[in-house]
């Protein structure tokens, strides 16, 4: 129950539904008081473009990108890899087996990489984060992909029961001996992941994948909006507000 009303409270205060919430308050207020109105149809028209715009979503990730730098894994030592799960597509319309998601495939493919360098354990964490799950699990998608790629079953485990990041910390603990971990994970995601590992007991050498900001110069076409900017502000924006979230009930 917690999960479920802490899920609907994130995408209710994260663009693009705040933004519209604040367009329709203002559309209602407009009769008794037109000023407020204006007020706040104009702060949610200008904010929805702000935020569309890449050079404000680059720099709104940008921050928590930066907190490590990629990984060379030259000397490495660690007791595993963890990869953490980023989505999954259920293609049972299809109909067709699951597939990771973008941000699944890219940590995956870091994951991998590092595994075989490193010549340790793989370990896929990951059920599904949704409200309402289907029968589609993001360590499994990755597992099946793996072993199509080449990586021996008996070198994957597969923890597909967690719902988010500290449930993926809880239950990886209990699946192997070493404490010592190489943590792979989207590199927006990296902060909050591995202070939540640490706090289960890990030592964490943390592997980011997948960025999202881009060095970019600055161009007419960078004052057009795009969905993809605003995902990315939105992206930035729940992880600061989880980040918040979790150090003040001291899970970081």
């Amino acid at each position: 129950m917690v999960f479920t009303v802490s899920k609907f409270l994130l995408y209710l205060l994260l663009p693009p539904s705040s933004l519209l919430a604040l367009i329709i308050a203002g559309l209602l207020l407009l009769r008794r008081h037109r000023n407020a109105g204006r007020a706040l149809i104009a702060a949610g028209i200008s904010l929805l473009y702000l935020l569309s715009l890449d050079p404000v979503s680059n720099r709104l990730i940008r921050p928590l990108e930066a907190a490590y730098r990629p990984l060379d894994d030259a000397g490495i030592k660690a007791d595993a890899v963890v990869v953490l799960g980023g989505g999954v597509t259920d293609l049972s319309w299809v109909p067709a087996r699951p597939e990771p998601s973008s941000a699944s495939l890219q940590r995956l493919v870091e994951g991998i990489r590092l595994a075989r360098a490193v010549r340790v354990p793989l370990i896929l964490s990951g059920g599904s984060g949704s409200i309402a799950p289907t029968g589609a699990r993001e360590a499994d998608s990755m597992a099946e992909l793996a072993i199509r790629l080449g990586v021996p079953g008996r070198d994957l485990v597969i923890e597909n029961r967690s719902r988010n990041t500290w449930e993926n910390a809880e239950q990886v603990k209990s699946l192997i001996s070493g404490r010592t971990i190489i943590l792979v994970t989207s590199a927006f995601h990296l902060r909050r992941s591995s202070g939540m590992f640490r706090k289960q007991g890990f030592s964490v050498i943390p592997a980011p994948a997948g960025y999202r900001s881009a060095t970019r110069p600055l161009s007419a076409d960078a004052l057009i909006p795009r969905a993809v900017a605003l995902d990315t502000s939105s992206t930035a924006l729940a992880e600061y507000v989880s980040l918040l979230w979790y150090w003040s009930t001291g899970k970081l």
